[in-house]
């Protein structure tokens, strides 16, 4: 109510702002005014919930322009197509993430079908760590993968994968051709915990990332698993 009666007192002030301006609203006016306001959003309530609307998306997008640097531009991210592609598709996951899976094969068409006009950036965000103990591991290992030039064989081959003990990672990754010893040694590698680390609190900064997996495409963000969604993005950005 307290919010309302402000709404209402900022749209006397904006009706009137002749009479606001000299100080010459007095209270049965303001009073009036309030009641034409109430009446009008009592009759039209949609006013105010699309005004909140309108304020959650400027607020979600302030919160991802203060942290786009990160987002477009970390050169430890692996990063799948050409510089110049048309439309560049950011997506943060989490190996473990049962929606992420949804959305693999998805992408991964999109990478194949679009060689030339799409730009993946692959955001590791393993926020199910806690509750997995292997969300960590699984993204350790995919980064591993990258340095031999494997990332996406191993990435679609753990969003595959049930049950990512260390075991089953291993098995992944020489399945798709990765040296695990190798892949082991790297994995350890304080740079790769810290990038990790840095992307994870970056994505904790982001307003409408309240899971995974989060996709921005073009001028858009899609925070859910939804292909009808995605397509209709991907289609607008192409186009």
């Amino acid at each position: 109510m307290k919010a309302l009666k402000t709404l209402m007192l900022a749209a006397s002030v904006l009706a009137f702002p002749a009479c606001s301006q000299a100080g010459q609203v007095g209270v049965q006016d303001k009073e009036a005014i309030e009641k034409i306001v109430y009446e009008y959003l009592m009759e039209n309530p949609e006013v105010v919930r699309d005004a909140l609307i309108e304020l959650e998306s400027k607020q979600d997008w302030e919160s991802i322009e203060a942290v786009k640097s990160g987002i477009y531009n970390d050169k430890r991210d692996v990063v799948i197509g050409p510089d110049n592609a048309k439309v560049t598709i950011v997506e943060f996951f989490d190996y473990n993430c049962s929606y992420c899976k949804r959305t693999t094969d998805w992408l991964v068409e999109k990478i194949e079908k679009h060689p030339n006009d799409i730009r993946v950036i692959f955001k590791e965000m393993p926020i199910l760590d806690g509750r997995t103990k292997t969300s960590r591991k699984a993204s350790k290992a995919a980064m591993a993968a990258a340095r031999q030039g494997k990332y996406l064989e191993m990435h679609a081959a753990l969003m595959e994968a049930r049950g990512l003990s260390d075991e089953r990672i291993n098995e992944v990754a020489k399945e798709v051709g990765v040296d695990v010893a190798q892949m082991r040694a790297d994995m350890d590698d304080p740079e790769i915990a810290k990038h990790i680390e840095e992307t994870m609190v970056m994505g904790q900064k982001l307003r409408p990332l309240t899971g995974t997996p989060f996709f921005l495409i073009g001028d858009e963000y899609l925070a859910g698993a939804s292909i009808p969604r995605l397509n209709e993005m991907l289609d607008k950005a192409l186009n």
